[in-house]
């Protein structure tokens, strides 16, 4: 069983939602809901209103919308992980040098199905990392895990709680002030989007209207505004009186909705699609008459999705619970966002600036990771003592055999037979001086293990051994490998960009550069599993040179 936390900060309302999710099952154990007065930021009545919660909240995900963050789809090749996440590094540092500010990122392939395109899709989010960084502050005491799109905790709800209709759907979050936008067939997300619509001026341009203030404006468009107006139906005259000044934001809703199929095809490249049904959820969603208006304007089905009738609200209580279902639809997006924390199945794109990730890493295992670096030096340190001390005696051994030889000349028998001893001695020489290179080039690993692996990567084990030349290009002979097994932080490519930059700089140190190590990554869960051979052959043989440089000639 896991846990996740999310955090849906709309405009009009804040909201918290905890689940438990096992073998999948969702079973919502707090919910949380506020409104904000006119003007209030959402960020600060969150931290005052759910950060003195007993249990606190921890681990918290929040979701970001709007103008805050930026959705981009790019094109990309089909290549090893390690290549893909350098191409990836490039565009975002030319999206920083041309922003002129640090930006934290999260990407992750585009499930878009073969029939549909011929290249694979890149789903980057962007946000400024100052922005992060006060986010964080003004929501403490509550703690922050990451932040997500809203629109793709949207597609995380739909795939934990839809009914995965093989139909082209497009779920909108219709908040106060933006759309959240997916775009899916089945459990495939084709494109995700947040825009701003003009909804945010309902209550201004109602109290303007009727001469009143916004916030008795906001109470009469919740009793009284009625969509089925825009259809040409009669309406109550109170209605008509709320309705129809609002009318021109509304209005704009059908044009957007469909206007995120043209949008698709030009940015995740899509060349056939067809709309087949929208599913309304959101604060937004149960506005009397819109789910008419759209499906008439629209000409495609149109209903509301309350993903709140999927989890299971027992352990809830009482005054939660009418919360719950008070908000109804409203909740989808607080539940999307712990969903994506609890299930590790879901799509992943979480955002963290480097400083949180950082302290992150470093709290949950940079001690252990201290500890086991301090042991593995020590242990190699004594059995590198151990191998020079060994080194050390053979070469004295040799040099006594070789004074017996120049005496026993006048013997071809008595040589013959020192002879033989002392080829037993060389080889016995050169097995050590084996192992002490290879201990020699294992403890430069070491260091550069120690000085160079980033924070987000730790070391599970280190071997060295001989092995094979030829899957490395040197036919019948043996050679030394050291072999280093780690793990990242989780599957996200920010651990895997990390080991790659590690990778690059350990390819600088090598006599051979890059034909000298071989870096792989594979996936585990949440986390990456990675390993690095490095041949130490040429390191060897630069030993060798530099002993032979020291003894001169003989």
């Amino acid at each position: 069983m896991s846990r996740g936390t999310g955090l849906d900060l709309g405009r009009s309302h804040v909201r918290l939602a905890t689940i438990e999710s096992k073998k999948g099952a969702a079973v919502l154990t707090r919910y949380r809901s506020a409104e904000l007065d006119p003007g209030e930021n959402p960020h600060e009545v969150a931290s005052e209103v759910f950060g003195p919660l007993k249990p606190r909240p921890t681990g918290v995900r929040v979701g970001v919308t709007g103008s805050d963050i930026m959705l981009r789809y790019l094109p990309v090749p089909e290549v090893e992980d390690w290549r893909l996440e350098r191409l990836m590094d490039f565009e975002v540092r030319e999206l920083e040098s041309r922003s002129g500010s640090g930006l934290a990122t999260s990407y992750n392939l585009l499930p878009v199905p073969r029939e549909l395109d011929d290249e694979d899709t890149m789903l980057l989010g962007v946000i400024r990392e100052d922005l992060l960084d006060g986010w964080v502050d003004t929501l403490s005491p509550m703690t922050v895990a990451g932040f997500t799109p809203n629109a793709v905790a949207l597609y995380n709800a739909y795939l934990a709680l839809g009914d995965h209709e093989q139909s082209v759907t497009l779920l909108a979050n219709v908040g106060a002030t933006t759309l959240d936008l997916a775009l899916v067939r089945g459990t495939e997300l084709y494109f995700a989007r947040s825009i701003s619509t003009s909804l945010e001026k309902r209550d201004e341009t109602l109290a303007r209207a009727l001469g009143i203030d916004a916030p008795r404006a906001r109470g009469l468009i919740h009793k009284h505004l009625d969509l089925s107006l825009a259809e040409g139906q009669r309406v109550s005259t109170d209605a008509d009186r709320v309705t129809r000044p609002l009318l021109p934001l509304y209005d704009s809703l059908p044009t957007l909705l469909s206007g995120i199929i043209t949008l698709c095809k030009a940015q995740a490249r899509l060349r056939e699609l067809a709309l087949d049904r929208v599913l309304l959820t959101g604060g937004g969603a149960n506005a009397n008459g819109l789910v008419q208006m759209l499906t008439a304007r629209l000409r495609v089905p149109v209903s509301v999705w309350n993903p709140t009738d999927m989890v299971d609200p027992s352990k809830l209580e009482a005054s939660e619970l009418d919360q719950l279902e008070a908000d109804g639809p409203a909740a989808t997006i607080a539940l999307g966002l712990a969903l994506s924390t609890a299930d590790n199945s879901l799509y992943a794109l979480e955002i963290l600036s480097r400083s949180a990730r950082k302290q992150r890493d470093f709290r949950e295992r940079g001690v252990f990771a201290v500890v086991a670096g301090v042991l593995a030096l020590a242990y190699l340190g004594l059995n590198y003592m151990q191998t020079s001390s060994g080194a050390e005696a053979a070469r004295l051994e040799s040099a006594r055999l070789g004074g017996l030889v120049r005496t026993a000349q006048a013997s071809h028998g008595q040589a013959v037979a020192v002879l033989e001893q002392i080829e037993q001695k060389e080889l016995l020489l050169s097995d050590l001086e084996m192992r002490y290179a290879m201990q020699t080039a294992s403890d430069e690993m070491l260091g550069v293990l120690t000085q160079g692996l980033p924070s987000n990567l730790w070391v599970q084990g280190v071997s060295a051994e001989m092995r094979d030349g030829k899957d490395w290009g040197m036919e019948g002979r043996s050679i030394p490998i050291v072999r280093v097994v780690g793990r990242g932080e989780d599957a996200s490519v920010s651990a895997r960009r990390a080991f790659n930059d590690f990778a690059e700089s350990v390819f600088s140190q090598l006599p051979e550069g890059e034909a000298s190590a071989r870096p792989s990554t594979r996936a585990v869960g949440q986390q990456i599993e990675w390993t690095l051979e490095v041949q130490l052959l040429a390191a060897m043989q630069a030993e060798g040179d530099d002993a032979s440089d020291t003894e001169g000639p003989k």
